[in-house]
C-alpha cells in the first residue's frame, strides 16, 4: 500500500464509525492510548412522537405531523426536557449527601471519610460521578414529513446551483468567548466577586457556560467542597477545587437555546452537520501543527466547505497547508471529513496525529488532539 493508503487505514482503525439508515455517518475519535474518549452521540428513530410517523433525533455530547402543538411550543418542551434531566442529576446527589450545613461543619478530614463511605456504594458512584462531569448538547429533531428542524448548537448546510455547501452555525451561545454570554454571567452575580472570569474561564475552570452536569458550578459550595474530592474511574480528580470562588451558584446553566427552522420554506437541499468542540480545536490548530498561528475561520464555513462537491479548495486556503481529497471515503462521509480536516492527502501529518509517542495529554506539549464526534445528516428538504 502507499503511504497516504498506509495512514488512511490507520486513522480508520482508530475511529468509532457507524452509517446508519438514511446514510447518516457517524464517528468519534481520540488517538491517544491513554485517554478515553469522553464524547458521546445518539442516532435514534422516535417513533412515538404525537403517535406519528418516526421523527429523526441527532444527538453529540462533549450522549409526522406536530398535531395541535406549535412549533414554538416544541421548542418549549425541548428545552424544558433538557433542564428537567439536568435537574434530575442535581437531586439525586442532594438525596445521598448531607444538608449544605452539615457538610460545612465537617473538617477535611471527616468530609474525606464521608466521600470514601459514599463511594463504596457502586449506585452511589454513578450518581456523584454523572454530577460532577459535565458535557455540552448539540441535537437535532426533524419530523419525516421534512418540514420542521428544531436545533440546539448545530451546523446547518444550505446547498448552492453549483454543488456548494454554505454553512451557518446555529446558536452558538455556550463559551465565555461569546460576549452576550460573558455578560450574563457577570450581571448575574455580586460585583463583589472577583473571580468570577478569570483568564476567560468561569471560576478560572469552565470555557463553556451552557451544560448538562458540572453540579460543582450550580448547587451550593459545599457539594462543590465534595466533587473536589471525588475521583474519576482512572483515579484522578474530576474537577478543581472551587469552593472559594463558589459564593452565588449557579454560574452556569442547563438552559438551551431551541431553534425552529421550517425546511419547506429553505430554498435549496440541507444538510445537518452536529460535532463536538474536537473539530473547532483541530481547524484552530492550537494544539496542532499551527501553534504560533491558529486559524480564526468560521467551522461552518470549512465543513460547508469540505461538504462541496468539488470542494471549495479557494475557501480552504487559508485554514490549511495541505490539499484535501473528496470522496476518499464514500462509505462513511463523517470519517472523511475528519481524515481531511486532520491532515487530507498529506500522509506524514495523518500518522503524527496517530502515533502515540507524539500525543500529548493536556496540550502543553506535543501535539493533543481533544474528543471529536462528528454526526453528518445528508441532504433533506426542497
Amino acid at each position: 500500500m502507499a503511504p497516504l493508503d498506509d495512514a488512511r487505514a490507520a486513522l480508520i482503525r482508530k475511529c468509532d464509525a457507524e452509517t446508519f439508515s438514511g446514510k447518516i455517518h457517524a464517528v468519534s475519535f481520540q488517538p491517544t492510548p491513554t485517554r478515553a474518549n469522553e464524547d458521546r452521540y445518539v442516532v435514534q428513530e422516535w417513533d412515538d412522537v404525537f403517535g406519528s410517523s418516526p421523527w429523526l433525533f441527532l444527538a453529540v455530547l462533549d450522549a409526522s405531523s406536530a398535531g395541535d402543538y406549535s412549533p414554538d411550543e416544541i421548542s418549549k418542551l425541548l428545552r424544558f426536557q433538557i433542564e428537567l434531566f439536568d435537574c434530575e442529576i442535581g437531586e439525586a446527589v442532594k438525596r445521598i449527601l448531607p444538608r449544605p450545613e452539615e457538610l460545612q461543619a465537617l473538617e477535611d478530614f471527616d468530609l474525606q471519610n464521608l466521600v470514601q463511605k459514599i463511594m463504596s456504594v457502586p449506585d452511589n458512584v454513578h450518581v456523584c460521578r454523572r454530577a460532577n462531569a459535565g458535557t455540552t448538547l448539540a441535537a437535532a429533531l426533524i419530523d419525516r414529513n421534512n418540514k420542521h428542524l428544531w436545533a440546539i448548537g448545530l451546523v446547518l448546510l444550505n446547498a448552492g446551483l453549483d454543488g456548494s455547501y454554505y454553512g451557518e452555525t446555529l446558536l452558538t451561545l455556550h463559551n465565555t468567548f461569546t460576549p452576550s454570554e460573558y455578560a450574563r454571567i457577570k450581571l448575574s452575580h455580586p460585583t463583589s466577586e472577583q473571580n468570577i472570569m478569570e483568564n476567560n474561564r468561569v471560576l478560572g475552570v469552565l470555557s463553556v457556560t451552557r451544560a448538562l452536569g458540572d453540579f460543582s458550578f450550580k448547587l451550593h459550595p459545599a457539594y462543590s467542597k465534595v466533587f473536589a474530592k471525588i475521583p474519576s474511574s482512572n483515579g484522578n480528580l474530576l474537577v478543581p477545587d472551587v469552593t472559594h470562588d463558589n459564593h452565588s451558584p449557579p454560574y452556569i446553566t442547563a438552559t438551551s437555546e431551541v431553534r425552529h427552522i421550517d425546511i419547506s420554506s429553505l430554498p435549496r437541499r440541507t444538510s445537518v452537520i452536529l460535532h463536538t468542540d474536537g473539530v473547532n480545536n483541530i481547524i484552530e490548530g492550537r494544539y496542532l501543527f499551527r501553534k504560533e498561528d491558529p486559524c480564526t475561520a468560521d467551522t461552518a464555513v470549512v465543513l460547508g466547505s469540505l461538504l462541496s462537491v468539488p470542494i471549495n479548495q479557494g475557501a480552504l486556503g487559508d485554514v490549511f497547508d495541505y490539499a484535501v481529497e473528496p470522496g476518499w471515503n464514500d462509505d462513511n462521509r463523517a470519517v472523511e471529513i475528519l481524515g481531511n480536516l486532520l491532515g487530507g492527502r498529506d500522509a506524514t501529518r495523518l500518522t503524527q496525529v496517530l502515533t502515540p509517542d507524539l500525543l500529548s495529554m493536556t496540550g502543553e506539549s506535543g501535539l493533543y488532539v481533544d474528543d471529536t464526534t462528528i454526526v453528518v445528516c445528508p441532504s433533506f428538504g426542497m
